[in-house]
């Protein structure tokens, strides 16, 4: 009787901080999306005024994305550490500082770069699905289509990307978004690993998939 009776007064207590933490997670899931959203309608805009494809795959992928966050499922665990936080909030928001340059006009290598940027980035989204996040977390492994060949190829795409989009609009501000939004996906990687290769799936993943991020470089 007495144990009967304590687990009913646990209970809406744990019902109230599963509650809590589904709906700061879905809050933080549309907060992001939104983000995502915004910065893809400024893009937009540039678009509609100046078409050009390079503006326009901004716009692709960054709503895929957006759905993406949306609808991911949630992590069994997440890395909160003040680095961790630091490097995604830098690697996830400098790029959505690139700015068109109004002035100049696409080129072929510019938009060869950000074609294959993009394909790239929407072949590791689909891949990662409902287990696509921005912090540190576990959803379990992929280790199919682009994630046989590297172990981080969304970040692979957005160097790709990064560079592209610098090719067809070239002005300094954007040159070091390229340069500091390189360098945080890569200080992202040495945190997410850290986290990834407490789970033995992940450990012999690595083993069969040696290079993070640039085949036969690293």
């Amino acid at each position: 009787m007495t144990n009967n009776s304590g687990n009913d007064t646990n209970k809406p207590s744990l019902i109230t901080g599963m509650s809590l933490r589904g709906f700061g997670l879905a809050f933080s899931n549309l907060s992001l999306a939104v983000m995502f959203v915004f910065f893809a309608f400024a893009n937009l805009n540039s678009f509609l005024a100046n078409p050009r494809l390079s503006v326009l795959l901004i716009v692709v992928v960054e709503t895929i994305a957006a759905i993406f966050l949306i609808i991911r499922r949630n992590p069994d665990e997440t890395g909160h550490s003040w680095q961790t936080w630091t490097t995604t909030t830098c690697g996830t928001f400098a790029p959505m500082l690139f700015r068109p340059v109004e002035a100049s006009a696409d080129l072929l290598l510019g938009d060869v770069f950000q074609v294959i940027g993009v394909v790239m980035q929407i072949a590791a989204l689909l891949c990662l699905n409902r287990s696509f996040g921005l912090l540190p977390a576990y959803r379990g492994v992929k280790s199919y289509g682009p994630y046989s060949w590297v172990r981080h190829p969304l970040y692979t795409a957005y160097v790709i990307s990064f560079i592209g989009y610098w090719i067809n609009n070239q002005s300094a501000l954007n040159a070091a978004i390229v340069v500091f939004g390189s360098a945080f996906l890569v200080m992202r990687i040495y945190y997410e690993e850290e986290l990834l290769l407490k789970y033995d799936d992940y450990t012999r993943y690595s083993k069969r998939t040696k290079w993070r991020l640039l085949p036969a470089i690293w």
